[in-house]
């Protein structure tokens, strides 16, 4: 079975988002480590990872804050230093295969339109934001297989750092799903029990195009 398309999830997979998390750390007046501790307890319960901004601010409205932030001049956007090392190597290698190559991802609109700007290798770049669903929503893959035109769901590989929004869901889907297992969800969630071992997993992207050769 040849893969001819691979989208990617963005958070974690593509982009570290450390500073992200740093700069809210920060903007909060809470320290790093408590906020990030905070974070992994939303991870262990399954929450959504909006629950760790009640957790350190109890009845805040996630909404307001980000219009605070953004009011303050403290926009966070994507930056070339974010992108871990090995993604435009993969990516570029994947087109290089005749694989098409999509970014999708549960993003706001602002991160899609820095992907693109950044001129990340990709044939597509869209966002949760912009299609108006959200995974791990069986809908937000189908928008994935509409996307390629026509191909085969079970020639499309979806990459991604989680199991609960990634991985099952687009396995689901009649794709093939990989695990990238880095980032503070995929060692959580890998450890936790809870889930069925995915059936390709990888470390980081540089071995990517080469499993996909093997399927």
């Amino acid at each position: 079975m040849k893969i001819q398309a691979v989208f990617f999830d963005v958070g974690e997979t593509l982009v570290d988002e450390t500073r992200d998390w740093d700069e809210w750390a920060d903007y909060l007046g809470v320290s790093r480590l408590t906020f990030h501790a905070s974070l992994g307890a939303v991870i262990e319960r399954g929450q959504h990872h909006r629950r760790v901004f009640d957790l350190v601010r109890p009845g805040v409205d996630f909404a307001a804050l980000r219009r605070e932030r953004a009011s303050a001049g403290r926009v966070y956007a994507v930056s070339p230093d974010d992108l871990y090392p090995d993604v435009v190597p993969c990516l570029k290698r994947l087109r290089e295969a005749g694989i098409l190559v999509g970014i999708a991802g549960n993003q706001p609109v602002e991160t899609e339109h820095a992907l693109r700007a950044l001129g990340v290798p990709a044939d597509i770049v869209a966002s949760s934001a912009s299609w108006g669903v959200e995974k791990p929503d069986a809908r937000f893959f189908e928008r994935i297989i509409a996307e390629t035109n026509g191909i085969d769901p079970a020639r499309i590989a979806y990459v991604g750092d989680r199991l609960d929004n990634d991985v099952e869901p687009a396995r689901r889907a009649g794709m093939v799903s990989v695990f990238l297992r880095r980032g503070p969800w995929a060692l959580i969630q890998s450890s936790s029990g809870r889930f069925a071992p995915p059936a390709h997993v990888i470390e980081d992207l540089a071995s990517l195009p080469d499993l996909l050769c093997g399927i």
